[in-house]
């Protein structure tokens, strides 16, 4: 129960802070409304739609609150902080919204009456092996985010006068499908550094499922980015422990729950939207592959390559078969440590090659500068003989 403690630790200390500052924030809005709303307007030459847009984000309670918070309630940062928000959601948000919506059947949110033991949302994020353009993941993450926040601010609106209105929510992503992929891991650094700011204190808790050693690389990339409190807010659970945290009454089926399949769950948010955004199934690029690989029976790819799904060892292709399988029929550790070995050497090399050059030149300077072996016997032949001489 240590993960419900901590989680619930949490939610009263955030309560506790949000009545004691409720009052300020509500005149903080007003100061956006009269002050720093016209300013960006005129900044960045508005439309009265796009003024309005900005002033429904404003009105959000929840919102001003948790940057409020992020601020440690000083109005002059908080101000500022909305202000540079406001221009970055002009130009990150407000130019997506007359673009068709992405359709994201990997993303669901919970019916309305499922929630954690503290009354708020869960959302699960399955993770896909399909190549995505990085455009479209992009673009698929501000909208989840944009999407959450406004789910929050309906929820909000509806229990504000409650004492525990919801003012976060919890995810759940299952790793399962998620494979080592250099962009994969360039897209959560972005999704860290540029997004997740932007919408501050939203999730209350973030549930790594599935998660195995197979995806420590990208943990070590994404814990080096993220601060000391989001950290606190990631957990890796067992089995036992999500059913203990959130009941088995509010997981679906194919985590353990007592809820009908994910798929025939009603989504209050409907990420997946009305259309699929490609109308026609595409091949995988494992098929395309192996579609291309028709010249010899069976192609090896690398065990470094972005399409294997066993990272690290030799996976062989049958030409004749839309299937990937491991090329010695087993994981080999002799593999692995190949595998380890080349990556070493692809991050280290120039490093590796530095040093050694350097240490050459210093070598060649050292022996020039000292004179040769030869001559130095002599001289040293010469002094013992003087001294014999002597005495």
């Amino acid at each position: 129960m240590e993960i419900h403690d901590h989680l619930r630790a949490n939610c009263e200390k955030l309560l506790e802070s949000y009545h004691a500052n409720l009052q300020d924030v509500e005149k903080l809005q007003q100061t956006l409304i009269d002050d720093i709303l016209p300013s960006v307007t005129d900044e960045l030459h508005l439309t009265p739609d796009a003024a309005e847009w900005a002033k429904e984000w404003i009105l959000d309670t929840a919102s001003m609150f948790r940057i409020a918070r992020r601020n440690r309630f000083t109005k002059s940062f908080t101000l500022e902080a909305v202000r540079k928000n406001l221009i970055w959601r002009f130009q990150n948000i407000w130019v997506t919204l007359s673009s068709s919506r992405l359709s994201m059947p990997n993303v669901h949110c919970l019916p309305s009456g499922v929630s954690d033991p503290f009354g708020r949302p869960i959302v699960i994020v399955e993770t896909v092996s399909a190549a995505l353009d990085v455009d479209i993941v992009k673009r698929g993450i501000l909208q989840f985010f944009e999407s959450l926040q406004q789910y929050l601010a309906e929820l909000f609106k509806e229990n504000s006068q409650t004492e525990t209105p919801p003012l976060q929510c919890i995810v759940l992503i299952d790793l399962s499908a998620l494979t080592f992929q250099r962009a994969g891991i360039e897209i959560i650094t972005w999704a860290v550094r540029e997004v997740i700011p932007r919408y501050p204190g939203m999730l209350a808790g973030v549930f790594m499922l599935n998660y195995s050693w197979t995806h420590a690389s990208i943990w070590t990339v994404v814990k080096r980015v993220l601060p000391a409190t989001a950290l606190s807010r990631v957990f890796f659970p067992s089995q036992k422990e999500i059913l203990q945290c959130l009941s088995p009454s509010n997981l679906p089926q194919e985590y353990g729950g007592e809820l009908p399949p994910l798929q025939t769950l009603d989504d209050p948010i409907c990420f997946a939207g009305e259309k699929p955004v490609v109308e026609e199934p595409q091949p995988t690029v494992e098929e395309e592959f192996i579609q291309e690989a028709t010249s010899s029976s069976w192609t090896r790819i690398s065990p470094t390559s972005l399409i294997n799904p066993f990272f690290g060892y030799p996976v062989s292709a049958l030409s004749n078969r839309k299937q990937l399988s491991l090329h010695h029929g087993r994981r080999r550790k002799r593999d692995l440590f190949r595998t380890l070995a080349v990556l070493f050497w692809a991050r280290w090399q120039s490093c590796i090659m530095f040093s050694l050059c350097i240490s050459v030149i210093c070598l060649v300077f050292r022996s020039r500068l000292r004179p040769p072996l030869s001559r130095l016997f002599v001289v040293l032949k010469g002094f013992v003989s003087e001294l014999r001489r002597r005495r």
